[in-house]
């Protein structure tokens, strides 16, 4: 009696799973909403059939199309809602730029700064060649952003702008090492006190603009919308290496934009950072 169900049921994961693995939205909650979604429209294609007399293979069709509907509104949705974020109230913190999953943390020595380091590649970020970071020990912690997370990134840290540079970029896949920095990227470095801060917007292949919301020169606060990058991409976090610095994420933690804490720090120190153990599994000793 329900065959129908079954063949759009099966139909319509057969479809999105695939997209849901290139996407890199995460196959099992993508197959646990697809399911659910399937179901519902296995109900409302029942309650039509009872009224049409439509056969099974145009109820199967309806309920795989009605299904996938569903699903691509549900993921629209996801992709351009911007909630408001209740920013803390501290002036010692860096905020995250980002949602998403933390997949790396990593040291940079003598003006090296391993934004990526996937299968032994290394790029250097050679826009920062005139800033404090390409002489000083830093620390870069990268984002994996989904389909599913808010793509509206935030300020770290409240300051002045005093870089901002975009790339164009071949809008490779970021699961090629190769590609990350031949992607279009958007490099914005933040200013207090003595305290800089560089984010790196990276757009995966799918994205063909990376949108700024601030401009050189104009100052912002903590947490402010800073600008937007599309579809599956990658926001990298530079931060100097500053004893009075102490980092508080971890390998594989999901962040909120805005919101989650990264690192807290005393506003006027400038010494040597020292990462916590659980950080540095990975890190190349290069001393």
């Amino acid at each position: 009696m329900f065959e129908y169900a079954l063949i759009g049921i099966l139909l319509a994961v057969i479809t999105v799973l695939p997209l849901a693995w290139k996407w890199q939205l995460g196959v099992p909650r993508i197959a646990f909403i697809t399911v659910l979604l399937a179901l519902l429209s296995s109900l409302l294609i029942a309650f039509l059939g009872h009224s049409l007399s439509i056969n099974i293979v145009l109820q199967s069709a309806l309920v795989w199309l009605m299904t996938l509907i569903l699903v691509f509104a549900f993921l629209t949705y996801r992709f351009y809602r911007d909630p408001e974020r209740a920013v803390p109230k501290r002036d010692d913190i860096i905020v995250s730029p980002a949602d998403g999953k933390v997949i790396y943390i990593r040291e940079a020595h003598n003006g090296m700064l391993p934004v990526s380091t996937k299968h032994g590649h290394e790029y250097r970020l050679q826009e920062l060649t005139k800033t404090p970071f390409d002489s000083q020990e830093a620390v870069v912690i990268g984002i994996s952003m989904n389909f599913l997370d808010v793509h509206v990134n935030r300020a770290p840290i409240a300051g002045r702008i005093t870089l901002q540079r975009h790339f164009s970029g071949l809008f490779g896949s970021l699961r090629r090492p190769e590609m990350v920095f031949e992607n279009e990227r958007a490099t914005t470095v933040i200013e207090r006190d003595e305290l800089q801060v560089a984010v790196v917007q990276i757009a995966s292949r799918l994205v063909r603009q990376i949108v700024a919301f601030v401009r050189e020169g104009q100052e912002v606060t903590l947490g402010q919308r800073i600008g937007v990058i599309r579809f599956g991409s990658q926001v990298d976090l530079v931060l100097p290496a500053r004893q009075d610095l102490k980092l508080a994420v971890r390998l594989g933690e999901q962040l909120r934009a805005g919101q989650s804490i990264i690192a807290t720090f005393e506003p006027m120190g400038s010494q040597a950072i020292e990462l916590p153990s659980q950080e540095r599994q990975g890190v190349p000793d290069r001393m």
